[in-house]
């Protein structure tokens, strides 16, 4: 048996089959796809599932990537920090809800690391009294969280003298591009 590829489907810029004209011993044959990829999850149903699992072991949401090939790693949080049991029990609870007969996946569970920026407010009120780099307005500055309201930002900035007083900026959230928590060394 021969194959001839007719083309390709694309839906949303993703190949899902490729077409083929099957050539028999004794002339044509049928038209058909050569093969499929199966189709990925939805992500409003695995962004609920986590969002769940997360509420249940006393944690918050606060990302969910969902990549080619069903693979998943979703971001979570503590406003006391997360523990491993929690992480654990988190991915166990997403895994009861998605069913791997259906769709097959991988799944990563984990904090967000520090170099990943603040993504919702609640991290913001996490990080009260902890240094955060700022950009807004194509400023970017270092400064101490002291408030942070649904609206503003409260941040104490230090000088470059160190006899000067801190300066105090109220950063409304609508013009912040990315925050970040600081890395300090003493």
């Amino acid at each position: 048996m021969e194959f001839r590829i007719l083309g390709v489907c694309q839906w949303k810029s993703k190949i899902k089959a490729i077409f083929a004209e099957t050539f028999l011993a004794f002339g044509k044959g049928d038209f058909g796809p050569l093969f499929y990829w199966p189709k990925d999850m939805e992500y409003t149903k695995v962004e609920e599932a986590a969002a769940l699992a997360a509420v249940e072991n006393e944690a918050f949401l606060v990302d969910v990537e969902l990549k080619p090939n069903n693979v998943i790693t979703v971001f979570v949080d503590a406003d006391e920090g997360l523990s491993i049991d929690q992480i654990k029990m988190i991915n166990r609870k997403i895994e009861a809800e998605l069913d791997r007969e259906v769709e097959d996946f991988n799944l990563t569970v984990s904090s967000p690391d520090l170099n990943k920026p603040l993504k919702i407010f609640r991290q913001y009120q996490k990080n009260v009294g902890r240094f955060l780099k700022l950009k807004y307005n194509d400023r970017e500055v270092e400064g101490k969280l002291l408030e942070a309201d649904p609206e503003f930002l409260l941040l104490s900035v230090p000088q470059k003298k160190k006899s000067a007083p801190e300066v105090e900026l109220r950063i409304a959230f609508a013009e912040i591009t990315e925050a970040k928590v600081a890395i300090r060394f003493k």
